[in-house]
């Protein structure tokens, strides 16, 4: 079966910042970030070797979300100068490792990254998401879903996903619903958390049905869902992902090609990657680079 590794793109440029030390080009320019990006898509480009690779990234302005909640994300500390001079780097980078990027006004990479699921998902191909964000494990519906979260080498299937939680991937948008999230200023319920949450899910379903038999939920959780129902429907379309992000690209356009030599060494002599140049340029005169398919005898690309 053939594979398809579609990259949440914000989330590994953030960790890169995070978890390598400053440096910079001759002339200022920071690239720890872009560095580290680089690193893991030449990791998944070279290790797992999938058929299809695509990059998607937030388009950098407000979306869809604020239009339903003026104050989401409301209480993210604005991003240090040095992340966000990286960013447009970073969509250059793919294009240098002749990779496809994806960004679209008005949507995150998640909704991108679901629309993408829902477009291929059909085509009999394994899809495999790259990221640490919880909230992409609602989109494992299907048995050819992955979640390959990187820092802790985790790969999530829908069965795994069960164990962990006890109710199908699909119920988690109905958990973060209940519990909200901080990070985003997403409102859920406050007072209900995980625990609570995954407990009122098991037993009714949904958040619909949860509110349907708000009345015969005892105590002061019962008080909550009656206090707070505009604020955790309003949180469910928030953490849910949209599908129907309107793409209009064909498979083949994702194809996993070659390094191009031609395209990748300019991008490193251009921001001083010294390792990178040292280990591609003597292979200058090949033009491109085949990477060496690896054998995976599980149905996991792992």
């Amino acid at each position: 079966m053939k594979s398809f590794f579609i990259i949440d793109g914000n989330t590994y440029i953030h960790r890169a910042y995070h978890a390598l030390p400053c440096f910079s080009t001759s002339n200022g320019q920071q690239i720890n970030a872009i560095y580290g990006f680089i690193k893991l898509l030449f990791k998944i480009k070279n290790k797992f070797v999938p058929d299809y690779i695509a990059v998607c990234f937030d388009y950098p302005s407000k979306n869809f979300r604020h239009e339903m909640f003026k104050n989401y994300k409301a209480n993210r500390k604005p991003l240090d100068i040095a992340l966000i001079s990286q960013m447009p780097i970073a969509r250059e980078a793919v294009r240098a490792l002749n990779m496809l990027d994806v960004e679209i006004k008005g949507y995150e990479a998640d909704d991108l990254i679901a629309t993408l699921i829902q477009k291929f998902i059909k085509n009999n191909i394994q899809i495999v998401v790259v990221t640490g964000d919880k909230d992409i494990l609602q989109l494992v519906y299907d048995e050819k879903i992955f979640i390959w979260n990187d820092s802790k080498n985790v790969m999530y299937d829908r069965k795994n996903i069960e164990e962990k939680y006890g109710i199908k991937p699909e119920q988690l948008v109905d958990v973060f619903a209940l519990m909200g999230d901080a990070i985003d200023n997403v409102p859920g319920i406050k007072g209900i958390g995980e625990k609570t949450a995954l407990k009122l899910v098991k037993k009714f379903g949904n958040l619909e049905n949860v509110l349907a038999n708000m009345n015969s939920v005892k105590g002061n959780i019962g008080k909550l869902l009656k206090e707070n129902i505009n604020e955790v429907l309003l949180s469910k379309k928030l953490i849910k992902l949209n599908k129907q992000v309107p793409l209009c690209y064909k498979i083949l356009e994702f194809e996993n090609k070659d390094l191009d030599l031609n395209k990748a060494i300019p991008f490193f002599e251009k921001y001083e990657f010294k390792s990178l140049l040292n280990k591609y340029s003597t292979f200058k005169s090949i033009k491109s680079i085949p990477a060496t398919k690896v054998l995976c005898t599980k149905k996991m690309v792992i």
